[in-house]
């Protein structure tokens, strides 16, 4: 009874209470930092002009007032938002060195005092490998070219005296251990860690995390450098000889082969993004090669001497490569512009040797017994750029340098061995499971291989310019466009819009010839017909229109002796248009066909009696 007289009278549990209670608190207390709307500082206190105090109404005064700071507001939120999105973002430069002073030099940091500042898992990934050459006299199996797997777990060593070891150098298990009693030019990891390629003496083998031999390819001979595009399952390889070829890993098919025509090449990069090969020759020249063009999409001087390394960097979305040579220059070029020339370019005190980009845009150059770490993302200017840090290999010349994915760590292949280099800020910190996942099981890594296999790339879709994949090609858009012969230089036919003859489809290919045969015809019947000669005009005879022209030989190189059902019936499609129009034009009638015993063959409906 008491409990219920103070809910009637307004005691201290009604609802008057309870509600008057609740006002209290909310008044007292404020919303969390996360809800409020902030407002910079800059506009704290903010008056509004004084022409609006010639206002003599009041609320149209102070209705314009409000619009005025706040649109103040809202200019400085859209100016705070613009530097934080394309200026220095906060925590842009984590886990890299900082000088605590303009005058203190990161590049004097050794190795020993970075080992000394960071954590003790992070202190022992940074190590050394000797593999022989040392005072004991034990013989060198180097130099040591390397390799690291795409989530950066698993490590690839290839000596030059035929010695492969394959393990997982962070926990230190050792997978495999082989020597092949060849020379071994370079080593490759294909689309994980169960298979890798090693171009030999003579051929290019494929072993399997054991070590045992699996494939023998006989068509890449005397390979210098391998390359694997991981979204296409292709093995790319130039050596000696100066043929590209690219090989389908999962099929087993030689997609394509091409002559660069200059000479053997030592070097050999991939763009991460577009899959673009680049390729450094002893001319000093740089070439771009797609397995869908036989001739290089982009070729250009970089060096007056031999190019001895090539790295793109992935991190500015594959718009910058660096290029280094042997006359002592290394170059970045910004591959939008490369026809202004480099963007950068400095020389180094002794040639350059190989050059690598990291996950987070740092330069490696590895010069004489030196191994240099450059931003290159500073100011541009005349002088060369300080280096980051530097590291010195003591009478030993570095050869292959590799930035080791997802760690902040170089590893270094020298005569004598391998180095491990920490490099604070070199790799990224976070890492996309699906695309690489350093923690991924054997369930996990069997769905990641089969999903890659249904998501494979054709090869066809490799291009320089990536915002082409996706654009709408009909097959009325390519009728709009005849496919008319018109003499290029050099007796080098193309298309009516201009279009090489490399670059064309088979079937325009097809179409182009049966073009090119048309006019000569054309040509021949014009000679061999009574001539009208107008007044004033002499026509001579054209006689450089045979069957032994220069550009009929240029199409009979370019055929391919290949029986394909469906390029037979486009040129015996072709043909019969030929003659048909030959006949229009003469006014005769087509020849009947001859009988002749083979006919007794053709069109057989029944057994022979």
């Amino acid at each position: 009874m008491a409990g219920g007289k103070d809910r009637r009278k307004g005691g201290k549990h009604s609802a008057e209470a309870l509600k008057v209670q609740s006002d209290s608190i909310a008044k007292s207390k404020r919303l969390p930092v996360s809800l409020q709307q902030s407002t910079p500082e800059d506009t704290l206190g903010m008056k509004p002009p004084k022409s609006l105090s010639n206002i003599k109404d009041k609320k149209l005064r102070s209705d314009l007032s409000k619009q005025y700071i706040s649109r103040k507001r809202a200019e400085r939120h859209a100016e705070l938002a613009d530097e934080y999105l394309h200026g220095a973002i906060p925590g842009e430069e984590a886990g890299m060195i900082e000088p605590e002073n303009e005058m203190e030099r990161t590049a004097r940091v050794t190795q020993a005092q970075i080992q000394s500042e960071v954590g003790v898992e992070t202190a022992r990934k940074g190590f050394e490998l000797h593999l022989g050459g040392g005072r004991g006299g034990t013989p060198s199996l180097g130099p040591y070219r390397l390799d690291y797997t795409r989530n950066g777990r698993h490590l690839l060593l290839g000596g030059r005296k035929g010695h492969l070891a394959a393990f997982d150098w962070q926990s230190g298990k050792l997978s495999c251990e082989i020597q092949v009693r060849e020379t071994v030019r370079d080593v490759c990891w294909l689309h994980d860690q169960s298979f890798f390629a090693a171009a030999q003496k003579k051929y290019t083998y494929i072993y399997d995390q054991n070590g045992l031999e699996i494939h023998r390819l006989k068509d890449h001979i005397e390979v210098n450098r391998l390359q694997f595009l991981p979204y296409h399952f292709l093995l790319a390889s130039v050596g000696k000889a100066g043929y590209l070829k690219y090989q389908d890993t999962s099929t087993g098919q030689l997609v394509a082969s091409h002559r660069t025509g200059l000479g053997s090449c030592a070097t050999m990069a991939q763009n991460p993004l577009t899959a673009v090969i680049h390729l450094g020759h002893a001319n000093g020249t740089v070439t771009l090669w797609t397995p869908n063009l036989s001739t290089p999409a982009i070729k250009m001087l970089a060096h007056r001497g031999p190019v001895s390394g090539i790295a793109i960097n992935a991190h500015e979305g594959g718009r910058e490569m660096v290029t280094g040579g042997l006359d002592g220059h290394v170059k970045v070029w910004d591959m939008r512009m490369l026809g202004k020339g480099p963007r950068r370019e400095w020389i180094t005190r002794r040639p350059p040797s190989d050059v690598a980009y990291s996950q987070r845009g740092l330069l490696g150059v590895a010069w004489g017994s030196h191994v240099s770490m450059y931003h290159t993302q500073a100011p541009l200017g005349a002088a060369p750029p300080g280096p980051y840090l530097t590291h010195n290999f003591a009478q030993e010349v570095p050869l292959s340098l590799r930035f080791c994915p997802y760690e902040d760590v170089l590893g270094v292949g020298r005569a004598s061995g391998f180095s491990s280099v920490l490099v604070p800020g070199s790799g990224e910190p976070t890492f996309d499971s699906s695309e690489a996942d350093p923690f991924e099981t054997k369930a996990r890594r069997r769905e990641r291989e089969v999903r890659s296999l249904l998501d494979k790339i054709q090869p066809e879709m490799i291009t320089v310019d990536p915002t082409l994949v996706g654009q709408l090609d009909t097959r009325a858009s390519r009728a709009d466009q005849p496919v008319v012969a018109s003499g290029g230089g050099a007796g080098v036919p193309r298309a009516a819009d201009g279009t090489p003859y490399a670059r064309l489809t088979r079937a325009q290919r097809l179409q182009l010839d049966a073009a090119l045969e048309t006019e000569a015809d054309a040509d021949l019947d014009a000679d061999e017909a009574p001539a009208v000669p107008r007044k004033g005009v002499v026509r001579e005879k054209n006689k450089a229109r045979g069957r032994n022209a220069s550009m009929k030989k240029y199409l009979r190189k370019k055929r391919q002796n290949v029986v394909d059902a469906n390029t037979t019936a486009l040129r015996e499609k072709y043909r019969r248009e030929k003659e048909r129009a030959r006949h229009a034009r003469h006014g005769t009638a087509p020849a009947q066909h001859e009988p002749s015993a083979l006919d007794v063959f053709a069109n057989v409906r029944g057994p022979r009696k």
